[in-house]
């Protein structure tokens, strides 16, 4: 077998041994050497094939065949096939050293060769000594030669024919050169003096022994003599055509090398034996020069026909080396002419006469003797160039025509100016003088056709086509088109010297009677100017010709104006038409007084006459183009006239003025009032102080489009002082701009009505300045320090307040809303920040509107600062999960500001604080749950606080209460209001309630009393004229709260109006629905907010009789009950008011609904409790929760009045959840106190007495020996941190109430696991830490909504717990949800089936079930045991996440 290829290239024998070992080949083999070989793996395919067939035919076979020989034909297959593949492995096993044997083969194979190469070279060597050497003989020695070599140096014995026959003898010197050719120049001077020479032969060099005769544009011929003989014959050394076509000829030779050949033996033959040989030469060249030249003008004729001149140009004849004609400017070809027309010929020829003569040129017609230079130009022909020679010639007559055109102007106007140029042939004509070179019309004669083309600038196409035909056809008719050309040309100039101004110009305008107006009586050429500004008005352009001059013209100037029908597109009206003065150079101010004009007519605008500025000769560079007159007048109508509107406008509204005023040395204008009108709404003594200090008003335009005006306010006598740098001079400027609308006429009553209530804004808000200017040397020392005026421009007062003066307020009066507008920001290091009197801006400035003091302003500012402050860091986001609602969001703090002083805060919809800001750094707080009329009623949609006064009680300062109240007495007061006077006193009321608008009472001072109000406290009207909130509408009070004999009756209540009386919710528009809106607590009311504004005139009734919006006190109608008694504005105590002091007999009405009846003793939170603003603001600073162990508290940070009204809640939950669950409720007499019990505990739920700010737990075990006081310690700390502290979620009670219902061994258990919650540092072996979750989280498995409790209690127990790894890192740590499900049959605690969602993890809830499985399997529970406590356990020690997992 022939070997086989490895996969490495490498030949493997298939026989198995080795490749060097000779073998008999087989008969038909090749030998190894020869055979490519196989692969191995194409033989392992061989067998298997083979096998595979083998056994594909056993397969066909046997089934045919006995028992015994199946059996017999398989083990034949089987022995084949082992050895077959006993073999294969053989191989194998060899093929791993087939690399060794070979290269010890490639090694034996070499050394046989060498051992060849050796043999067969001895038997050459002794092939060689026997055969060849035996005859071999040497000559004898050289000795002479090797002597000359080895002491010369050299070989001397060389035959010398050597030398001879190569090497060429010596070349004779320069010097030997230089004679020679030097003497050679001689005999060829000599030659050439003695020889007849042809005068076209003058031009020669003899230089080098040679003579070179050059004939400019014809040839080069260099010639010699071959000795001094005078016989012996000229020789032409070489002859150079110097004919070129610079054109057509590419820059190669025009003559063939093969014809040069030829001339040169023709002339060397006539040098030979011609008796005149050198004019026998130039006459033989140059008739070769003159054939070869008209031949090449005939192909530049040739390809000037076919690439560019086409038809324009003609061959009539030509003849070769004879003549070339050619014709131009054929008007037949053209299509100008029909019949006979002259030809323009231009002939070539070659002077028959005399041969020696170039080119002679002949035109047909002769060409006039215009110009010398352009005759000289077309009669010569030695650039060669046919285009250049038709060009010359057509130039020539070009000029010629243009000469009888300027012959014809010249009989039309004797003075005229147009100029030929002959550069390019032009006639230019001035169409209007002075003329400006872009202003001419030029014509030129085409060159091709001879036919006449103008040009203009700003001309279109087609009237300079009509223009070129008249003038082709006859040249008189340029006359007519050159006067209708200089009115457009002045209707150009009059265009282009008002580009500038804002102008639209048109030939043409349409009017409805323009028939019937003079304006239809001017000339045909005119042009209307309309004015962009000024729509109304026109400057009319009327152009005339200047007899004896008809290159000039003379302008007339009229002023146009028309009038527009309003609505509608029909052409508008003509009105006035008057001419200007034709001697008009400046225009000035009409001042007499004329009849009114019509409407939207403007008085004329004229000027003194003056003397006519001489004429100016034309100057290089100057623009003469420019209608000076013309752009004046457009301008100064365009400045004037909107001057004059206004003035006329402020005539007819009687304002008086001193008319237009000319300022800045001509270049502006301005009209100055006298005096401004009286403003309505500001008293006199304001008006006349206002007058004093104006000292200047002036209007004037800017901008560059002059819609804009200016008034300049000039003021003196600035009532405040601001600390503003710009504000510090004896006199202020004000300035007023208004805007002009396209739509509008500039200078209209618009404008003087903007300003009159731009005026009235100022006077408005001056009044307020003078009053506060006058209370500032009486104002208080901290409302010194308290604020500043930043800035007072008597458009707008900003006053900086606070104590770094950070926060800042601008008062101005709006003039659209006839009110004053009010807004707040922040400035300085606050800047950025949100003002905290934002919240109550809507009522600020309705307070303001209504008693415009600036002194009351700050006073309420720095009332309410801190307290808004304090309120504004309340959490006002809405919440989920806070009731068993899991869906519906609950707003945790509503701001809803009542007035400036009074601001409400409604917690979740149910309990309602009211906070009134009050003089000397206090405020009164109630409930505002009860209702003003009768604290017996509370309003609908809230609910009273229980313990309220108790919990405010812990924040009063002792030094700002003399007498402390105790507080038995606080929340058991005695009623102040019997009910038969309260009824008494509504139904006395409510006849009177018809809807009517409320009086409106401007800002005034108390009778009797003295100019400035006593500063100790805000005015009388600071509380009870304060315009409440949209949101809120006052209601009665029932005057003082408490009776002198009652133990609090010393406390001072404040006025019934400063405490703003507030109806129920729902008669406010407040819903108190569950919505996720909710009212903001920066700023105005979110609109989407439930809790719609409403206008204190959309109350259900209004109290009639009343000076104020909101309606009177009751108070005020009864004796001792005055609504305005400064001594309620004091926490000072007064017992000298009694709360009972006036009765009435009516019965309530039955149209109003009864109340709500509460028991009497919860009367105490309606009693204000006065506090500090440092008390507030801890109130209602979020802190920590006292009484607690940082690491018991939660991660929720509240206030402490979030916490009691949090707890308040979770106490009114949990009373209704006990009614619900199946727990045991034990009444208690012991006020806020819940009691129950389940079958194993008796729970005692009460506020802390200690805090009031958290729920406490006090559970007694029906059985004590079941219990530890460990156990019952958790399960209390539990439930006040866990459950009934923040967020104060509804459901964590319900489901905890589920956890006290379970049998004690499983609530033990679950306690246990409340413990390692409380406590995880107590369990360190342990690798997670727990939480019992109380509500579905929402990272749990889907099977309830996220919130709803998480607690399920039936035959079987589900809850959820959530295990967090103990990590270093607090932001690696992982956390995941555990569902667990606990059997109280079987006793068995697994992890709850719960389907997952889609995209969370398997593996982390696969590894607990695991676990809790294992954890079942080994503990086996027994009766009254519960597992849950140890397979969670188990499960925290023993679970494990992947490195790198997430649950």
């Amino acid at each position: 077998m022939a070997p086989v290829q490895l996969e490495s290239n490498q030949l493997v024998p298939a026989g198995g041994g080795p490749a060097s070992a000779p073998a008999p080949p087989a008969p038909g083999a090749v030998t190894a050497a020869a055979s490519p070989g196989y692969r191995l793996s194409t033989l392992i395919d061989f067998l298997l094939h083979r096998t595979y067939a083998e056994l594909t035919v056993l397969a066909d076979l046997l089934p045919r065949k006995t028992d015994m020989e199946r059996k017999i034909e398989i083990v034949q297959f089987a022995s084949r096939t082992r050895q077959l593949f006993v073999r294969l492995l053989a191989l194998v096993k060899w093929a791993n050293n087939a690399g060794k044997v070979e290269k010890c083969a490639m090694i034996s194979s070499f050394l046989d060769q060498q051992a060849i190469l050796f043999v067969d070279t001895a038997d050459r060597l002794a092939s060689l000594a026997r055969d060849a050497l035996v005859h071999a003989r040497l000559p004898s020695f050289a000795i002479p030669y090797a002597i000359d070599v080895l002491t010369t140096g050299s070989y001397p014995r060389l035959p010398t024919c050597i030398r001879d026959k190569i090497i060429p003898p010596d070349p004779i010197t320069k010097s030997e050169k230089q004679t020679t050719l030097h003497q050679l120049n001689q005999i060829l001077r000599h030659r050439l003096v003695t020889t007849d020479l042809p005068p076209q032969l003058a031009n020669l060099t003899v230089a080098n022994g040679r003579v070179k005769f050059r004939v400019e544009g014809e040839f080069e011929a260099t010639l010699t003599v071959m000795g001094d003989d005078p016989d012996i014959p000229w020789r032409l050394l070489k002859l150079e055509i110097l004919v070129e076509d610079k054109e057509t000829g590419d820059g190669r030779a025009l003559v063939h090398s093969m014809q040069i050949n030829f001339i040169h033996q023709l002339v060397q033959s006539r040098l030979f034996a011609d008796e005149k040989p050198l004019q026998d030469m130039y006459n033989c060249l140059h008739s070769f020069c003159l054939a070869l030249q008209l031949e090449v003008l005939h192909s530049q004729t040739l390809m000037l026909i076919r690439e560019r001149w086409g038809d324009l140009v003609q061959v009539e004849r030509y003849h070769a080396g004879k003549c070339l004609s050619l014709s131009v400017w054929n008007q037949q070809v053209l299509g100008r002419k029909t019949g006979t027309a002259s030809v323009h010929k231009v002939t070539i020829k070659i002077d028959e006469t005399d041969v020696s003569k170039p080119l002679q040129i002949s035109h047909e017609p002769p060409l006039p003797a215009c110009d010398s230079k352009l005759m000289e130009r077309a009669m010569k022909i030695d650039h060669l160039s046919i285009e250049k020679l038709l060009i010359d010639s057509v130039h020539a007559r070009s000029h010629q025509k243009l000469q009888e055109l300027k012959a014809i102007l010249k009989s039309y106007n004797t003075n005229d100016n147009s100029f030929i140029e002959t550069a390019l042939p032009t006639l230019v004509i001035p169409i209007l003088e002075p003329c400006g070179r872009s202003e001419c019309l030029h014509v030129f004669v085409d060159l091709h056709s001879g036919m006449f083309q103008l040009m203009l600038y700003g001309v279109d196409q087609l009237t300079l086509d009509d223009i070129e035909k008249s003038v082709n056809d006859d040249m008189k008719r340029i006359i007519p088109w050159l006067q209708q050309l200089k009115f457009w040309l002045g209707q150009q100039r009059c265009k282009q010297s008002i580009k500038h101004l804002p102008t639209v110009s048109s030939e043409t305008l349409q009017l409805a009677n323009y028939a019937s107006h003079p304006v239809g009586n001017l000339s045909k050429h005119k042009l209307f100017i309309k004015l962009t500004r000024l729509p109304q008005y026109y400057i009319v352009v009327e152009m005339f010709d200047v007899p004896g001059n008809p290159t000039e013209l003379e302008y007339k100037y009229h002023f146009l104006s028309v009038s527009y029908a309003e609505g509608d597109d029909s052409p508008a009206t003509a009105l006035l038409l008057q001419q200007f003065k034709p001697n008009i150079e400046e225009l000035v101010l009409d001042t007499k007084s004329g009849k009114q004009m019509k409407s939207g007519v403007k008085r004329k605008l004229s000027g003194d006459p003056c003397s006519i500025e001489p004429k100016k000769p034309k100057r290089s560079g100057e623009m003469c183009a420019f209608n000076k007159v013309l752009a004046h007048i457009v301008a100064m109508c365009d400045t004037n006239m909107p001057f004059i509107g206004l003035r006329l406008e402020l005539s007819n509204m009687d304002i008086p003025h001193q008319g237009v005023q000319v300022e800045g040395d001509g270049f502006s204008h301005s009209i100055r009032l006298l005096k401004i009108p009286p403003c309505k709404g500001v008293n006199e003594e304001t008006q006349k102080a206002l007058d004093r200090s104006l000292l200047d008003c002036t209007f004037r335009l800017q901008g560059r489009n002059n819609r804009t005006w200016v008034a300049e306010l000039v003021f003196a006598n600035c009532p405040l002082n601001s600390t503003s740098s710009r504000e510090q001079g004896p006199t202020r400027h004000v300035y007023l701009t208004y805007e002009n609308q396209l739509s509008e006429p500039v200078g209209g009553r618009k404008v003087v009505e903007m300003f009159l209530n731009d005026w009235n804004s100022i006077a408005r808000l001056y009044e307020c300045v003078l009053e506060f200017a006058r209370s500032l040397p009486d104002i208080p020392n901290h409302l010194n320090i308290f604020s500043e005026v930043r800035i007072y421009n008597y458009r707008k007062l900003i006053l900086c307040y606070g104590t770094t003066k950070g926060s800042s307020i601008s008062i101005q009066w709006n003039s659209i809303l006839q009110k004053f507008h009010i807004s707040l920001g922040t400035v300085g290091p606050n800047s950025g920040c949100s003002n905290c009197h934002n919240t109550i801006l809507h009522q600020l400035q309705e307070m303001f509107n209504k008693t415009p003091n600036v002194v009351q302003l700050l006073q309420v500012l720095f009332d309410t600062q801190a307290p808004l402050n304090a309120i504004n860091k309340l959490p006002t986001v809405p919440m989920l999960g806070l009731t068993q609602r899991t869906n519906t969001a609950y707003q945790c703090f509503s701001i809803l500001p009542q007035s400036p002083t009074h601001i409400r805060l409604a917690f979740r919809n149910m309990y309602c604080i009211d906070i009134y800001c009050r003089s000397r750094g206090v405020v009164a707080i109630r409930d505002g749950a009860y209702s003003l009329f009768d604290n017996s009623k509370i309003v609908e949609g809230f609910y009273p606080a229980p313990g309220l006064k108790t919990f405010l009680n812990m924040f009063v300062d002792s030094n700002q209460d003399a007498r402390r109240r105790s507080v038995n007495e606080d929340d058991n007061p005695p009623s102040p209001i019997g009910g038969d006077m309260m009824d008494s006193l509504i139904s006395q009321l409510q006849p009177q309630q018809q809807p009517q608008q409320p009086q409106q009472q401007p800002f005034a001072k108390q009778a009797g009393a003295s100019g400035a109000y006593p500063l100790t406290s805000p005015p009388t009207s600071y509380h009870n004229t304060v315009t409440p909130s949209p949101s809120m509408m006052h209601t009665q009070s029932p005057g003082n709260l408490h009776a002198a004999s009652s133990p609090s009756g010393a406390l001072r209540a404040p006025s019934p109006a400063s405490f703003g009386p507030t109806p129920s919710p729902s008669s406010l528009g407040i819903t108190m629905g569950q919505t996720a809106n909710f009212a903001s607590p920066h700023g105005t009311i979110d609109p989407s907010s439930p809790y719609t504004m409403m206008s204190p005139s959309q109350r259900a009734g209004n109290w009639p009789g009343s000076p104020q919006v909101s309606g009177p006190s009751p108070a005020a109608r009864m004796p001792g009950m005055s609504p305005a008694n400064p001594s309620l504005h004091s926490p000072v105590p007064d017992a000298s008011h009694s709360p009972r002091a006036g009765t009435s007999s009516q019965a309530m009405p039955t149209s109003m609904p009864p109340p709500r009846k509460l028991p009497q003793r919860s009367w105490a939170a309606s009693i204000p409790t006065i506090l500090t603003h440092s008390a507030l603001n801890i109130l209602l600073l979020p802190s920590p929760t006292p009484g607690l162990v940082p690491g018991l508290a939660g991660s929720y940070l509240c206030s402490p009045l979030e916490r009691f009204l949090g707890s308040v809640i979770m106490r009114r939950h949990l009373q209704r959840i006990i009614q619900q669950e199946t727990l045991q409720l034990i009444n208690s007499n012991e006020p806020g106190v819940i009691m129950f019990k389940t079958e194993a505990l008796k729970c005692r739920v009460a506020l802390n007495p200690k805090t009031n700010q958290t729920l406490q737990l006090k559970v007694t075990p029906e059985n004590t020996g079941q219990w530890k006081s460990e156990e019952l310690q958790v399960l209390e700390k539990f439930f006040e941190t866990r459950v009934a502290g923040p967020p104060f979620k509804a459901n964590t009670l319900i489901a905890f109430t589920k956890l006290l219902g379970a049998p004690t061994h499983i609530l033990r258990d679950c306690v246990h696991i409340m413990k390692l919650e409380l406590f995880p540092d107590q369990a360190s072996q342990l690798k997670w830490n727990v939480q019992f979750c109380l509500t579905i989280p929402p990272s749990a498995p889907p099977i309830a909504p996220p919130g709803t409790p998480a607690v399920v209690l039936k035959s079987k127990m589900l809850f959820f717990l959530q295990l967090t790894q103990k990590t270093t890192v607090p932001q690696e740590a992982v956390s995941i949800i555990v569902p667990i499900i606990y059997d109280m049959a079987s006793g068995t605690t697994q992890q709850a089936d719960i389907p997952r969602q889609q995209n969370s993890s398997v593996a982390a809830p696969m590894m607990v079930s695991n676990i809790l499985k294992r954890f079942a399997e080994l503990n086996s529970s027994r009766p009254g045991e519960c597992t849950i406590f140890a397979a969670v356990r188990d499960l925290m020690v023993n679970l494990t996440l992947p490195p790198g997992g997430r649950p």
